[in-house]
């Protein structure tokens, strides 16, 4: 008799647990339907944590065929526009979904979102690391050059934080020893539909044209043209000021204010390939006709295990350098194999 009522509530509490789990609830276009918690939906990829898998579940945004939600997620589409509600999702109604909250109720197809975010994602969950370094040598004249970069990123309802840095060192027979050293820290707020405002830091450490020091503090507003599950093209202007330590045999140091003109592209659903371009236009204030220009092209290619191989072309333009007998342009193009963490 014990060990029946023991049974029973052992299976009573088995139900009760299962009734309330908090399990949202996946539909693949093969016909798979798997159990467990969306984490986010980010560049055209869907991930998905199951119970039974040691790693998070990822599958590509068009194989997707319907999604329920029982925790609350926070839906951006193409149009710009911001949803916060619960996924429901009708077996009749192919890649069409149904977001409700109190206080409406919204119809969109899979095709319109853009991103998702769960609002009761733990920190680690909006957290995104990428780490990567390259190594070449010339034995002819024993060219060496060794970079190391990476990157840290977190997403939050409407705010994203990044910060990052590279560093170039390049040695050879006969020629003094150059580094480029390079470090970012990005703020973005979502203000209005596809419009955003920014503020950041960046430093730039260059032996090449004797900059011991560049220090930009920037602000401004950006707008996103397009911003689709395969690509994003965005332009943002503002304002920056610029504080500048020059070595070499006349050291010298300036501040000046200058404008701010930026346009990035990103196209990451090309398989395993993802392209980025960003070019920042920094027209002076403070020294007329002076225009600085910062180009970063990369490519990248995804490999198995979170690894990948990326190629990237770091290009830096000064029409009139603050000192005398300095290259105006100084680049640098790096390979490198590297691993992230989303």
């Amino acid at each position: 008799m014990k060990s029946k009522k023991l049974f029973l509530a052992l299976l009573f509490l088995a139900v009760f647990t299962n009734l309330f789990a908090q399990n949202d609830t996946l539909y693949s276009a093969t016909g798979d339907v798997l159990v467990g918690e969306i984490k986010s939906v980010n560049k055209n990829v869907l991930t998905f944590d199951t119970d039974y898998a040691d790693s998070d579940f990822k599958i590509e945004w068009g194989n997707v065929k319907g999604l329920k939600s029982v925790t609350e997620v926070i839906v951006y589409t193409k149009e710009g526009k911001r949803y916060v509600g619960y996924l429901s999702y009708n077996n009749n109604d192919e890649r069409k979904v149904v977001l409700k909250n109190s206080e409406t109720e919204v119809n969109l197809t899979l095709d319109e979102i853009v991103e998702i975010e769960t609002l009761s994602s733990s920190f680690w969950d909006r957290i995104y690391i990428s780490i990567d370094a390259g190594y070449s040598f010339n034995s002819g004249n024993n060219l060496s050059q060794l970079s190391v970069s990476g990157k840290v990123k977190y997403n939050a309802e409407n705010w994203r934080l990044g910060a990052g840095f590279n560093n170039v060192a390049t040695n050879q027979d006969g020629v003094d020893p150059t580094t480029r050293n390079e470090a970012n820290v990005d703020f973005t707020r979502d203000i209005y539909g596809k419009s955003f405002a920014f503020a950041g830091l960046e430093f730039l450490e260059n032996s090449e044209q004797m900059l011991d020091l560049r220090t930009t503090s920037k602000l401004g507003l950006g707008y996103y043209f397009i911003r689709n599950n395969g690509m994003f093209l965005q332009a943002s202007a503002g304002v920056a000021n610029a504080n500048e330590k020059y070595g070499g045999a006349t050291p010298k140091t300036e501040n000046s204010f200058e404008g701010l003109g930026a346009l990035e592209f990103d196209a990451f659903d090309i398989g395993d390939f993802s392209f980025r371009a960003k070019v920042s236009a920094f027209p002076s204030f403070s020294n007329k006709g002076r225009v600085r220009i910062n180009s970063d092209v990369s490519m990248k290619w995804d490999l198995p295990l979170d690894f990948y191989i990326k190629a990237s072309f770091i290009h830096n333009y000064d029409n009139k350098p603050l000192v005398e007998n300095v290259a105006k342009g100084d680049y640098v193009f790096q390979t490198s194999i590297g691993w992230e963490w989303d």
